[in-house]
């Protein structure tokens, strides 16, 4: 089968290279031509709902551009979903297969966003995560792996989480856990904050009420400001930190990628 990939960051490099032991694949150039039996789009999909995100590329990327590479027959693996997307594969008759949708491989992304974070907060200071204490605002996938690395670690783990079932869930992990309504009575005594939800639910006075000098990670894709610039103004140091494994270990995402991919056209 001939594989086509368009668009994507560094990982998606390492996950044609991996898929290129199997199948015929290249990268969408100028010298592309022809019809492709699957198309592969990269994680994360796209930023503005319109084009393709790739930012390795000189130009921008349509979702349009995949009808000159494929056919009726084509399956187009995409890292996420997009109204845009669906409506023309639907006109087309194209397979659409979100690969991340497999949890397999969100698991092994969140494990590769916990270990990468891990190792930022650690570097952040002159102290250590060893005997710290450290709050994380979500139980989510990558919430519970970065709890246990921290925790592995030396720090005391407290997390935040708005349903009462999560909170539960942490306490029986072996963790403190707390209201998310509550976190400015903890957030004094805490040395590292990690965001893990995709919400701006840190304020003014959340930000007012942590311990001078300690960090902050973002890691859910929320917009930079104006949480830096309000962050840094009480001596808290931001650490904007979305789509780590793309950054941090794309060699290992992009594996993971396609191992998915690979399993995916087996079935078919």
């Amino acid at each position: 089968m001939k594989i086509l990939f368009i668009g994507g960051d560094k990982r998606m490099n390492y996950t044609a290279e991996r898929l290129s032991a199997e199948y015929d694949v290249e990268r969408l150039c100028e010298k592309t031509r022809g019809r492709f039996g699957a198309v592969v789009l990269p994680l994360p999909l796209t930023r503005n709902g319109r084009e393709i995100l790739a930012p390795l590329s000189d130009n921008s990327l349509e979702f349009g551009i995949i009808t000159q590479f494929a056919d009726k027959n084509t399956i187009i693996f995409a890292g996420g979903e997009c109204p845009a997307l669906t409506e023309i594969c639907a006109e087309n008759g194209y397979t659409l297969v979100n690969y991340f949708a497999e949890e397999a491989l969100t698991l092994k992304n969140a494990a590769l966003t916990a270990e990468a974070a891990c190792a930022l907060l650690s570097q952040s200071t002159d102290g250590a995560l060893l005997g710290s204490r450290s709050l994380i605002t979500g139980y989510g996938r990558i919430g519970r792996m970065l709890a246990y690395r921290l925790s592995a670690n030396g720090s005391s783990v407290t997390v935040a989480a708005r349903r009462p079932e999560q909170r539960t869930e942490a306490e029986l992990d072996g963790f403190s856990s707390v209201n998310t309504s509550d976190i400015g009575g903890v957030l004094g005594d805490v040395d590292f904050t990690a965001n893990t939800v995709p919400y701006a639910l840190f304020t003014d006075s959340h930000f007012s009420a942590m311990k001078c000098g300690s960090v902050f990670i973002e890691l859910a894709t929320l917009p930079e400001q104006p949480s830096k610039p309000l962050a840094e103004s009480y001596d808290i140091q931001y650490i904007y930190a979305p789509g780590l494994p793309g950054k941090h270990s794309p060699k290992a995402a992009g594996n993971a990628i396609a191992e998915t991919i690979a399993s995916k056209l087996t079935e078919k």
